[in-house]
């Protein structure tokens, strides 16, 4: 049995004194770590000659996983959390290719007034054939995004423009902004977990209505009409507990971790009792997947790591208290994420839900173009 091992953050947890919750963290629901005083003031002296593309670097991560886990298993389905960033080309990638061009020319770059004549709005939608954001977008077959009802939120035009199944997960303020949240996802045929209390959200799937209830075999995300979230199980004691839990549900989408408590594998056997719903039919079970984070309780967790040491070890986790964020274009990262990856393939799984999309923005904040 694989046991907890605890992260090192030295230093850096005194700097960031926030409540820490046990539960699983969900971007733009949670925060563990927000930045520091030091992260927001941010002074580069020598301007780099060389600045990465972090969105394509997160859009490379993300295809690598989708092409393995369809050529293994084809039907294999990628919904990611938040990965609107990365459907077009920003603003920030105009700025960046303008100061590499001119830090290449050795133009001055310490004044940033020869980004004048660059872009300056980044447009809404653009063709991308050709573009790495274009394969991104092949790569995956649904998205879930944060409060489109109760947060009045819009989605980005590439999202319709190109038929992508849409998923909205909503924290909503109150019994009436829910309800309206409901009325409205069910006129968009939109699959909506939606909620009141955050401390609630995530961890219970009996206390959740399922909206949109259906009778259906539910074979690929795009047919399916409504979603559970069970990423937090401290309420469930027992594995077995857990497993019929959701046997005992009617959702069409249900979303895990793959691990029960953070240390014992579903099996293949647990994965597929999870794909049937109570009334008989198949759903789809995904399991969720970090691309850019690295927890204590992973089993490649080594109990020497530390924020720094490796060196892919890059901060604190914003929303979740035993996380770090890494340099997810590191080759050793990259490693570790695609065994991880390959067991929760050859567990059975129909797909996976991809988190930390958000993180390049962490990495361009420090390397700041706009």
């Amino acid at each position: 049995m694989l046991s907890p091992r605890k992260l090192l953050l030295t230093g850096l947890i005194a700097a960031l004194a926030v409540p820490a919750s046990a539960r699983a963290g969900l971007y733009g629901f949670n925060e563990a770590y927000p930045y520091t005083q030091e992260e927001k003031l941010l002074n580069i002296e020598v301007p780099p000659r060389s600045i990465m593309n972090y969105r394509n670097l997160m859009r490379e991560n993300v295809i690598t996983l989708s092409n393995y886990g369809k050529s293994r298993r084809p039907g294999f389905q990628i919904m990611v959390h938040e990965g609107q960033d990365l459907l077009t080309r920003s603003l920030w990638e105009y700025h960046l290719e303008g100061y590499l061009k001119a830090r290449n020319a050795g133009e001055n770059v310490e004044d940033p007034a020869f980004l004048i004549n660059l872009k300056q709005t980044s447009p809404a939608y653009e063709p991308l054939v050709g573009s790495r954001a274009a394969e991104y977008l092949k790569s995956i077959d649904a998205i879930a995004v944060n409060n489109r009802y109760c947060g009045k939120i819009q989605p980005s035009p590439a999202i319709a423009n190109n038929n992508l199944p849409l998923i909205s997960l909503d924290n909503c303020a109150n019994e009436k902004n829910y309800d309206a949240a409901i009325a409205a996802s069910l006129q968009d045929k939109t699959p909506l977990y939606a909620f009141i209390h955050k401390d609630k959200a995530f961890r219970k799937i009996a206390a959740q209505p399922i909206i949109n209830e259906n009778a259906e075999n539910i074979f690929n995300l795009r047919s399916a009409k409504n979603i559970s979230f069970l990423l937090n199980d401290e309420l469930y004691a027992d594995k077995n507990d857990f497993i019929e839990a959701i046997r005992a549900s009617n959702y069409d989408i249900v979303v895990i971790e793959p691990y029960f408590h953070g240390t014992q594998p579903f099996t293949p056997e647990d994965v597929n009792a999870m794909q049937y719903k109570k009334n008989g039919t198949r759903r789809q079970l995904l399991a969720r997947f970090r691309v850019s984070e690295a927890k204590d309780t992973d089993y490649y967790w080594k109990n020497s790591w530390k924020i720094g040491s490796p060196g892919w070890l890059a901060r604190a986790s914003f929303v979740e208290p035993h996380a770090a964020l890494t340099r997810y274009w590191h080759d050793d990262w990259k490693n570790l994420m695609s065994r991880y990856f390959k067991g929760i393939v050859d567990s059975g799984y129909d797909g996976a839900f991809l988190t930390g999309l958000e993180n390049h923005r962490y990495f361009e904040q420090q390397t700041p173009l706009e």
